[in-house]
């Protein structure tokens, strides 16, 4: 069910097992509204039930999962009043970071984000697609050389991971393009064309992700109506 985390310097085991299930639900091998067993996550990790249960403590505060009463932790269900708030969010703070980056980008920043999108055009997963994502709009915050910034784009681009997964394959040629845009004008060091390319980018990722939230929405409804008759 988890995938153990990269070797290096060693976490504590309940924050080791917080980061593993995390990056499980962001790539999507923790489904949302799939039941998490404790048990099995112990044996799995290798500790005993008192990591698992601060980790999972952790991840309910954070919003990943839910405790249901007598039930047990649940992966938390896409939300399209999350999704609309963390699109209106991206909007504000994201503009201006591109406004930014392409006064302030080096060179090498530019070289590495130019990087980024050759990896998203190479690759088709969608779980890899959904992460490089993230990382091209965190590396285009950065060339802004605004910390504080960086940090709230990493964080609200995080938690986007997980509303841009089902829709990465099918965005994946318009999402590369768009990419490839923003890069153009913050190369030209054009602040009002790469502000408004990243605005109308993070529209229609925004509405990919809405139409996908919507249909799943009313498969589940079908689903549950089929189960009622």
């Amino acid at each position: 069910m988890i995938e153990r985390g990269a070797v290096g310097a060693t976490p504590a085991p309940a924050d080791r097992i917080r980061v593993d299930v995390e990056e499980a639900i962001l790539s999507g091998r923790l489904a949302p509204g799939t039941r998490i067993n404790a048990d099995e996550l112990a044996r799995e990790s290798g500790v005993s039930h008192i990591p698992v249960r601060e980790a999972l403590r952790s991840l309910e505060a954070e919003g990943w999962v839910v405790r249901r009463h007598n039930r047990g932790t649940y992966v938390m269900e896409r939300d399209a009043a999350e999704l609309s708030d963390l699109f209106e969010a991206r909007l504000i703070v994201e503009r201006k970071a591109a406004w930014l980056a392409a006064q302030r980008r080096t060179a090498a920043q530019l070289d590495g984000l130019v990087r980024i999108v050759e990896r998203q055009d190479a690759t088709t997963d969608d779980a890899v697609l959904s992460a490089i994502n993230c990382d091209f709009h965190v590396g285009l915050a950065g060339c802004a050389h605004n910390r504080v910034l960086e940090s709230m784009v990493a964080d609200v681009n995080k938690r986007v991971r997980f509303y841009y997964l089902p829709t990465a394959g099918r965005r994946h040629d318009v999402s590369v393009a768009e990419h490839r845009a923003i890069l153009d004008a913050v190369r030209d060091r054009d602040s009002e064309r790469a502000a408004d390319l990243l605005e109308r980018h993070i529209a229609d990722t925004r509405a990919g992700a809405s139409r996908t939230l919507t249909v799943g929405e009313l498969d589940e409804a079908a689903a549950a109506g089929r189960h009622a008759g």
